[in-house]
């Protein structure tokens, strides 16, 4: 017996949902957001640094093998995203990673949170390091260009512009005011610029490739155009699979859209999902077969170090980084999203336990006085759970239905928690989000690879997000055995199979 607060019950199981913390403001906005705001802000969390590895990835798949891996990682993902919708529906709106989870497989709740915010925040960081390089390759070209790095000495300011650690800081920087918004809706704006970026981007990889651009300029005599396969050994592929996952990420935003759409209903959020992949894969297509046949197997990990340093790759360079830089934030609020429920759940967590102690102090202060009428109760095991005595209320765990009088213990728990409320909605957001630009600078200003990122990443986090647990909470919510229910197995069991096949191709040894 436990002499503490009242759990939840199984019939208010949502009682801890984070609609009741800190992200109260955040999910309660639903209804508001367009289908095209929606549509826009999904489709810009695919389309991201994972656009640029996916030449390279072709590399190591062939095209015909790059294509198909496209095809499933396109049609995978969506079915995940429309079991995770579906779950939402299921365990009650409001929805989050945290509620689903919670509803599904509670006991992991916690670790499916830090998974997902962990995922989340590897890609942001991949999208600073992808800054970095591409605006110290344009800068190069521009000082080049005006003969400003002729071998010579350079100045302070050159110095800096060529400084990849100088534009990382400088993204951080740019990325700051697009961080604080609440709702994804608010970034639709942010998200229909960044498309923009997109679409010169991808220009200018078709030019290159229909030769309107020569892409050897500068070369030389050295060779800069690879063989071309349609597939390659089975090792190869394996170890490129974990970036066409991530190249189709996105599970983590499915939640606010659901929130947030305006007429909500299933056709309205699955043509979202669709539009979404369908828009994104054709952009991975052209970006991916263009690119791979612009270089062939001399392609590199990351598109743009290929590309001669000419003014027309310095705009692409350009391109990349501000569209990046526009990303970031449909990173950054998820992640948040879910580490706001972890420190949430933790603030409960110790709630309760100083809830616990001070039952037990006050419940041995009344008992333990041999002149107290409660003297025949010091033997814990004698209090009888649920009675009231004198004002202090004992509840036993093991019945939950017990609510019993609180008002001894509601009255000394004031006391312990004044002065806290105002920090549960407004500085544990501002703290998380600055903690979370902090953390991925600093890593992006000692990591420069960005393949091995990806492909971390690709076979750990999205794996993960993508098709495990999707197909995990589903079986678990989805009570009938029905067709959906046994592509959400089937979908459990390749994430379970990927993940760790992947991540040992990768370990194992360097790309042939």
């Amino acid at each position: 017996m436990s002499l503490c607060i009242r759990r939840p019950s199984e019939n208010s199981r949502y009682d801890d949902n984070p609609s009741n913390g800190p992200l109260a403001a955040t999910q309660k906005a639903a209804g508001a957001a367009t289908l095209s705001s929606c549509i826009l802000n999904l489709g810009n969390t695919i389309v991201g640094a994972g656009m640029l590895g996916l030449p390279g990835a072709f590399v190591g798949t062939g095209w015909l093998g790059g294509i198909l891996l496209l095809v499933v990682g396109a049609t995978l993902s969506s079915h995940g995203l429309i079991l995770l919708a579906k779950s939402a529906t299921l365990s009650g709106l409001p929805s989050s990673f945290y509620t689903v989870a919670h509803a599904a497989v509670p006991q992991y709740t916690v670790l499916i949170d830090a998974a997902v915010a962990l995922k989340c925040f590897g890609v942001a960081t991949g999208y600073l390091i992808t800054v970095g390089d591409c605006m110290v390759d344009a800068c190069h070209q521009i000082l080049s260009a005006a003969g400003d790095d002729d071998g010579g000495e350079l100045n302070f300011v050159e110095r800096l512009v060529l400084s990849r650690r100088f534009w990382v800081t400088a993204a951080v920087f740019g990325v700051l005011p697009l961080s604080f918004h609440t709702t994804l809706d608010s970034l639709k704006h942010t998200s229909a610029l960044a498309l923009v970026f997109v679409f010169f981007t991808v220009l200018g990889i078709v030019a290159y490739y229909l030769g309107l651009v020569d892409p050897c300029e500068g070369y030389g005599d050295e060779i800069c155009i690879g063989e071309i396969a349609p597939l390659t050994d089975m090792a190869s592929t394996f170890r490129k699979i974990p970036i066409f996952i991530f190249a189709f990420t996105c599970q983590q935003n499915v939640f606010p859209v659901v929130n947030e759409i305006k007429d909500r209903s299933k056709k309205r959020i699955f043509t979202v999902i669709v539009a979404a992949i369908l828009g994104s894969l054709l952009i991975f297509l052209i970006v991916a077969i263009y690119g791979y046949g612009t270089y062939g197997s001399l392609m590199k990990g990351d598109i743009v170090l290929n590309y001669p340093e000419t003014s027309n790759v310095t705009i692409m360079r350009i391109c990349i980084a501000s569209m990046l830089i526009l990303h970031y934030p449909l990173q950054l609020d998820p992640s948040r999203r879910c580490i706001l429920t972890l420190v949430s759940t933790a603030r409960r967590f110790f709630k309760v336990r100083r809830e616990c102690e001070v039952n037990a102090k006050l419940i041995d202060y009344v008992t333990s006085s041999k002149h107290s009428p409660f003297a025949e109760f010091s033997n814990a095991d004698n209090v009888n759970p649920g009675v009231n005595y004198g004002g202090l209320n004992t509840v036993d765990h093991g019945n939950e239905n017990n609510v019993g009088g609180n008002t001894g213990r509601v009255a000394v728990q004031s006391v312990l928690d004044e002065g806290t409320a105002v920090q549960e909605k407004d500085l544990p957001f501002y703290v998380i989000t600055i903690s979370f630009l902090l953390f991925s600078f600093f890593i992006a200003m000692v990591e420069s690879d960005l393949g091995l990122v990806l492909s971390l990443v690709g076979a750990t986090g999205s794996t993960l997000v993508s098709y495990v647990l999707p197909g995990l909470i589903y079986v678990k919510l989805h009570e009938p055995l029905d067709a959906s229910k046994i592509c959400a197995y089937i979908q459990l069991g390749l994430g379970c199979f990927i993940m760790p096949t992947a991540l040992y191709f990768i370990l194992s040894g360097s790309d042939t």
